[in-house]
């Protein structure tokens, strides 16, 4: 099983063998250094084909782990990429939109984002438009 492609999700804490916390060594470490990094503003970016890193820049500690397609890891064992805020809903309860993302109230530490209103032909429906990324922080 690959690693960087399948995982737990844990909100607040880990997805897969990644965790909250690790320093950008510890990480350089577990990725065999095949990645890219992505400077932003205060923090810098480390990303795979499937799942990304936030780390800040001053302690260099990884603050949010975010995975999209081909991840295949699940969210209580259930919700993953494709998933929809429906499902969602039926296993994990309510849900809320902030700034763009769908954060649960429930469930500290983990939000959704869908796929763009522009990727449909028909009508777009948050309830089932599928979950194109998981982020966990």
């Amino acid at each position: 099983m690959d690693k960087l492609k399948n995982g737990e999700i844990i909100p607040g804490k880990n997805i897969g063998t990644f965790h909250l916390g690790w320093t950008f060594k510890q990480l350089k470490t577990a990725l065999n250094d095949k990645f890219e990094i992505e400077k932003r503003s205060r923090c810098f970016v480390v990303k795979t084909d499937c799942i990304w890193f936030w780390l800040d820049d001053k302690q260099e500690e990884v603050f949010q782990i975010r995975v999209q397609e081909p991840f295949e890891g699940k969210f209580l064992g259930e919700i993953g990429i494709g998933s929809t805020l429906l499902d969602v809903e039926n296993k994990a309860g309510e849900w809320q939109e902030e700034l763009d993302v769908y954060i649960l109230p429930n469930h500290i530490g983990i939000c959704f984002e869908l796929r763009d209103i522009d990727d449909f032909d028909d009508e777009w429906d948050e309830l089932t438009a599928p979950i194109n990324a998981i982020s966990v922080y």
